[in-house]
């Protein structure tokens, strides 16, 4: 089974105009909050984040919006050249150097390329990840209005010895851009032109399927967006919509940039220390010692040292400010095979979490006596110890995980399977701004 990856005219930052690229580049609109946004724009006029992420105002109607305002920029920043079109298609070598959670430094490498959009159901690109319609129709808006792909979906591919990252390294040469971000990562970005390089490197990302990182929205949207216009068209041959920006990693090395993202719980019917006695039917309740900030890192640690074929989970009661660490009685998978998902979805450390303790033992479903609580989403383990440091008044319990393995990851996108909503952070995500792909050419 083969994938198409080719090059593509890439719309770049003129760096005449633009010299510093760390001013107008920015994260993904999906992990920028609303301060953040805001912030962002006032960082400098030509920052990416007022293509992809543009602010709402109260006086917004059919005609200017957010999205309209986003393709008229666009079209200025064109004219004016601040941004310009590759003179040819070209692959882009992406080289991420960042500190992992344990502090080691860690460097990621891949290429940015457009690949061909294929239904989920033919294999060659695979989800792993639930999705949510509110995104989607935002991004289908953006795309309509802007033609464009403003930030690369991030997907996965095999290559187990890392022969293609080591050919890009004895071929890129200088570097075209080498930027540090806000969060302390270092991009450094080569473009690749050569035709027969490019057509080797393109061949040999296409072998196998691809399995989609980050970026399932996106993906989802372009699909529709493909269809809609093929549909309405009914073009002969391919189309720049037959296509979508990648950003391709490998999939084969370790799991340090993969982080956990926990559960915030609150608006409980009855006490939250009552859970303890509930979750007692699936798990052995550890206590932590010490107390405080202290206690709370020990929990990290002690789930992280737990027994790999057991589910483990930190729990972390705010009215007691105290802290546990849960460990199946049974080992992986916990969840029984009547389930109806293959044994790699049974053992993920997120399955068991939804069901036997959200669903089951907190009662946090549709017509539970705790359906109206609400479970928010912490992406990052600091910044889940910085939510409860800072006395988040809302909290009941935080539920901590530990982060999923990448061959957790793989198993179940094999087995045809999804994982639940919010199983993964990939980190770094890839930059919006570094490249762009225009539809029109």
């Amino acid at each position: 089974m083969t994938t198409e990856v080719i090059p593509f005219r890439g719309l770049r930052y003129n760096q005449t105009l633009v010299p510093d690229l760390s001013l107008v580049v920015c994260p993904p609109y999906d992990i920028i909050s609303l301060p953040e946004q805001r912030r962002y724009h006032e960082k400098h006029p030509d920052n990416a984040i007022h293509l992809d992420f543009g602010l709402k105002f109260s006086t917004d109607n059919d005609v200017n919006n957010r999205y309209t305002r986003a393709a008229a920029l666009l079209e200025e920043w064109l004219a004016e050249k601040i941004l310009v079109p590759e003179p040819a298609p070209a692959l882009y070598f992406l080289r991420e150097e960042f500190e992992a959670p344990d502090g080691s430094p860690t460097v990621r490498e891949g290429f940015i390329a457009a690949v061909r959009l294929s239904d989920f159901s033919e294999g060659k690109i695979l989800p792993h990840e639930e999705t949510a319609p509110g995104p989607k129709e935002d991004r289908l808006r953006l795309i309509e209005a802007t033609q464009a792909n403003l930030s690369p979906i991030f997907c996965l591919y095999s290559d187990p010895g890392g022969s293609l990252v080591r050919q890009a390294k004895r071929y890129a040469g200088d570097p075209e851009t080498s930027i540090r971000d806000e969060a302390g990562t270092r991009h450094t970005l080569w473009t690749l032109v050569d035709p027969d390089l490019v057509g080797a490197f393109s061949a040999a990302l296409s072998q196998g399927s691809l399995l989609i990182a980050d970026g399932h929205h996106r993906y989802e949207t372009m699909l529709a967006y493909r269809d809609e216009r093929r549909a309405r068209e009914r073009p002969d041959g391919d189309r720049p919509y037959d296509f979508t920006m990648v950003y391709l990693a490998g999939m084969d090395g370790d799991s340090r940039s993969v982080l956990p993202i926990h559960r915030f719980v609150s608006g409980l019917a009855g006490k939250a220390s009552g859970a303890l006695e509930l979750l007692g039917a699936d798990f052995d309740i550890l206590d932590v010692p010490g107390t405080g900030e202290e206690q709370r890192r020990q929990m990290i640690g002690m789930m992280a040292e737990t027994d790999a074929g057991r589910n483990a989970f930190g729990l972390y009661l705010a009215a007691e400010k105290n802290c546990h660490v849960l460990v199946g009685r049974r080992p992986r998978p916990m969840l029984p095979a009547a389930d109806e998902h293959s044994k790699a979805f049974r053992s993920l450390d997120v399955a068991v979490l939804d069901k036997l303790i959200l669903s089951r033992a907190l009662d946090i479903r549709p017509g539970g006596v705790n359906q109206e609580a609400r479970v928010s989403f912490v992406e990052r383990t600091e910044a889940a110890l910085d939510r409860i440091n800072a006395g988040d008044t809302d909290l009941q319990i935080a539920l901590f995980v530990n982060p999923t393995r990448m061959e957790e990851i793989k198993a179940v996108a094999a087995a045809g399977e999804k994982m639940p909503q919010k199983s993964t952070y990939f980190y770094p995500k890839p930059l919006t701004g570094l490249v762009f792909r225009g539809l029109k050419i």
